[in-house]
């Protein structure tokens, strides 16, 4: 194995060991408000205390399951393929009779957020590719169904903006909406129904006037009801989800329009990452370094590469260089450190490792050329 698939493979187990409950992810997460600011670091410093925060995240499970069915088809191991199955089992039994999940973190307790269903919804799909159980993808379409129905769009003009939360209109999150455009471009790849291409057009509207000249998309933008935007929040990790999203639902759908929106993205990124290697925190603050947002940014240069968008293979080597350089023996990654300038959370956080384990799968690329590569839905296109 090249040293991406040993740190990949450790770490691998480092989260069966500590973090594994029956195929599915569960414990600790940095969270929001108070325990992000704060709290966070205190259960980190007070290690011996058994805290009360073992949660289940759809989006660490979604990744695991991708993870999976990677290691799956590298190593014909059927060991994986179970493990993936599993997690999705676990998920359709947490969905609702309405089609929805409840929101893990108890300070959001009785929200929808759109991210953590569609994420659920991906990881369905990808398993129902695998195996052909129509309940996987029937929980999938389930989830389209409430999103329709109780999330639902901001159209402003011919722009088509997804919501947040289930019946809350807040701010314009181009996150969302790219994460949505690659489930809506699955659930086409998988069912040929057209109609999951007809909220696109306006969702890409959406991402390329929100585009800055900068190429970055700003973290929210103006929505209905006087409801304000907000540009630079976590900019190079969020930029690099949506890049990801982006390269997906382009190789799932070939729809060009992405293409520019992709390209201008990289370009931002590019100047994200320090001579070291890490990830840039923000625009406004390179000092914090969290340890997945490097994981992030190597992942989208090295999927620009594989589909031949650009080459930004130097940038993916160094990042992912400094990635591998965190890991502990036990396989596992400091979180963050540099938090206020002296702070480090060094607890683990399934879900973000989740991540990690992902992109240094995707570092496959870099070790051979893989350009032009079938695309992972070109068996059902």
């Amino acid at each position: 194995m090249d040293h991406y698939a040993l740190a990949a493979d450790k770490l691998y187990r480092y989260l069966v060991t500590n973090h594994g409950d029956g195929g599915a992810l569960v414990g600790p997460d940095p969270g929001i408000r108070f325990n992000y600011r704060i709290g966070r670091f205190v259960k980190g410093y007070l290690g011996f205390v058994r805290w009360n925060d073992q949660l289940y995240y759809l989006q660490g499970q979604a990744y695991w399951i991708l993870a999976n069915w990677i290691l799956h088809e590298r190593t014909g191991d059927e060991s994986y393929a179970r493990t993936a199955i599993d997690c999705a089992d676990k998920i359709l039994a947490r969905q609702r009779p309405d089609g929805a999940w409840d929101y893990p973190n108890p300070e959001w307790a009785g929200r929808v957020a759109t991210v953590e269903g569609t994420w659920a919804s991906i990881g369905l799909i990808e398993t129902f590719r695998r195996t052909g159980e129509q309940r996987l993808l029937d929980g999938a379409l389930r989830w389209h169904s409430y999103l329709h129905r109780e999330i639902g769009f901001q159209r402003i003009g011919d722009e088509v903006a997804v919501n947040y939360f289930a019946r809350r209109t807040d701010a314009r999150v181009p996150n969302n909406s790219t994460l949505y455009l690659y489930l809506l471009g699955a659930l086409w790849a998988t069912t040929k129904d057209q109609r999951y291409l007809d909220e696109t057009p306006g969702l890409v509207t959406f991402l390329e006037r929100a585009q800055l000249s900068t190429g970055e998309l700003p973290y929210s933008v103006d929505g209905l009801e006087d409801t304000r935007g907000r540009t630079h929040f976590q900019c190079y990790q969020y930029n690099a989800f949506e890049c990801l999203d982006l390269i997906q639902y382009h190789t799932l759908t070939g729809d060009d329009r992405v293409l520019p929106i992709i390209s201008n993205v990289l370009r931002f990124l590019s100047d994200g990452i320090r001579e070291d290697g890490h990830a840039a925190y923000a625009c406004n603050s390179v000092q914090r370094r969290v340890s997945y947002h490097t994981g992030a940014l190597a992942a989208a240069f090295t999927e620009a590469r594989r589909v031949g968008i650009d080459d930004y293979t130097p940038l993916a080597r160094k990042a992912y260089a400094y990635l591998i350089s965190l890991q502990r023996p036990d396989g596992g990654f400091i979180h963050s450190q540099r938090d206020y300038g002296v702070l480090r959370d060094v607890r683990s956080y399934p879900r973000y490792l989740a991540m990690i384990l992902y992109h240094l799968l995707i570092a496959e690329a870099l070790t051979e050329d893989t350009t032009g590569k079938e695309a992972a839905y070109d068996s059902v296109r």
